[in-house]
């Protein structure tokens, strides 16, 4: 991941190419490569991962991230995961509108806010704030230092994050800064990449509109 803009880029002698790709080029992607085809597109949306994987990828998918807010099995990954939602708090709250039709208002019953802007630098928002600020932010939104951590389910035991937005988008910002500024590492962090529009497009997964 490289901070900053392509003109950033140019104005310190990096080298861009404008070549034409074949069709061939292993470069590119094609919906078709993972079974999705633009006519089958809906708003309900599926979280695309291999049969019978579980919580080893960096992904994460809605019954994951069901089973965590629920906390039912005691003997997984559920019982020691935060998860953390990316979106503006008048959205979290339900308090303003989604942008995208028929999704419900609120958030995930335990999940925590930490607006993805909160992490950029208000003089250039393609760049992160200092890293003692964004893991200040964290901090403050409720991401406890592991050493302070007490609910991880064992002395020492690290507690995953699962970090989720409007559509999997900018919950990236959060999973990098999470382990740029040091609060956990790169294997505890995770993606919902279904985000709200896979959550708030469903009848019954529960959602919350106070803390």
């Amino acid at each position: 991941l490289i901070m900053g803009s392509l003109d950033e880029w140019k104005e310190c002698g990096g080298e861009l190419e404008n070549e034409v790709l074949n069709e061939d080029d292993a470069r590119l992607f094609r919906m078709s490569d993972v079974n999705l085809e633009k006519a089958n597109q809906t708003t309900k949306y599926a979280c695309w991962k291999k049969d019978d994987e579980v919580m080893d990828s960096s992904v994460v998918d809605l019954n994951q991230v069901l089973a965590i807010v629920n906390d039912k099995n005691k003997e997984s990954h559920a019982k020691d995961a935060i998860i953390i939602d990316a979106r503006s708090s008048g959205r979290f709250y339900g308090r303003d509108p989604e942008p995208r039709p028929g999704l419900r208002g609120g958030h995930m019953p335990g999940a925590l806010n930490l607006p993805f802007v909160s992490l950029l630098d208000p003089d250039d928002p393609t760049k992160f704030r200092s890293m003692d600020e964004v893991r200040d932010a964290f901090v403050k939104a409720g991401i406890a230092p592991l050493s302070e951590d007490k609910e991880g389910g064992g002395e020492g035991q690290q507690r995953k994050v699962i970090c989720t937005c409007g559509s999997g988008v900018t919950a990236a910002a959060l999973a990098v800064g999470l382990e740029e500024c040091g609060l956990r590492s790169k294997d505890d962090i995770y993606i919902y990449d279904g985000s709200w529009i896979d959550w708030g497009s469903e009848d019954d997964t529960p959602i919350v509109t106070e803390d």
